[in-house]
């Protein structure tokens, strides 16, 4: 049935699952935050729009007017998951000096962020799973290109100063914290059954935090010999349906950013 036959007002087209732009307005914000809530614990499949609509306070038909189908709310609670994971950039700047200290501080409000909000971990990882999405043709969710710009100059100016082995990338920074944020949120039930650890505690929550920090301190100041390479992680653009991003105005070049760090770190 086609919007106009369905009485949905046919502006709702722009709302599609599309890579759009979530609707501005705090009502149509909170139905994707409660979206992002249904889907997180329930999955595409087992959410209805009913159930969104009634605890968002939102009718179906205006839920269709925003975002266009169950789709196009997917899409935006999927974009609204990755954007909590996101520290503000308050939170990850430092005045020191010092790389190690500034990296140390990026580590810390990446896990901030992780800690509160499990249920972005848990839609990811659904999407993940389910493949809910054609991820291939759409655009990238959210732009990275800020802090990876920030991990990339907090990496050259460690490398300078000796403090840091070269041939790792913010890529490669966000791999390590990720693999141990998201495996605090999927994996707590089983470690407790075969391990009898219960990540969700306080104590182990402060460990979980302090190998985070461990962890990325000691794979960038190891005494690894240098491969060469630029990093362990290699992007492909091309099967993202990003065929060349630095020749399309892209969001980040890794290749071109050499510019970027001629004043000194601070």
């Amino acid at each position: 049935m086609s919007n106009q036959e369905s009485g949905i007002p046919q502006e709702s087209a722009q709302f599609t699952a599309s890579g759009a732009t979530p609707p501005a307005d705090s009502a149509a914000a909170r139905v994707t935050s409660v979206a992002l809530d249904y889907f997180a614990e329930y999955g595409y499949e087992g959410t209805k729009l009913e159930s969104i609509a009634r605890d968002a306070g939102m009718s179906k038909r205006m839920i269709h007017y925003h975002f266009g189908d169950k789709r196009g709310l997917y899409e935006q609670a999927l974009i609204a998951a990755i954007n909590r994971l996101h520290p503000l950039q308050d939170a990850f700047l430092v005045e020191s000096d010092v790389p190690v200290e500034g990296m140390r501080v990026l580590v810390d409000a990446l896990f901030a962020q992780f800690l509160q909000h499990p249920e972005a971990v848990r839609m990811i990882v659904m999407e993940n799973l389910t493949q809910v999405l054609d991820i291939a043709s759409l655009p990238p969710l959210s732009d990275e290109s800020t802090i990876k710009l920030h991990v990339d100059r907090l990496l050259l100016a460690g490398q300078d100063a000796g403090a840091f082995r070269p041939g790792i990338s913010a890529d490669d920074i966000f791999t390590l914290v990720a693999s141990l944020a998201f495996y605090r949120v999927t994996n707590t039930r089983t470690t407790a059954n075969l391990f009898n650890i219960h990540l969700d505690s306080e104590e182990n929550v402060e460990g979980v935090h302090r190998m985070m920090i461990d962890s990325v301190l000691a794979f960038l100041t190891s005494n690894i010999p240098n491969t060469g390479q630029a990093s362990y992680l290699v992007a492909d653009n091309v099967s993202l349906g990003r065929e060349d991003s630095s020749a399309d105005g892209g969001l980040y070049d890794p290749s071109s950013t050499a510019d970027l760090f001629d004043e000194p770190y601070e």
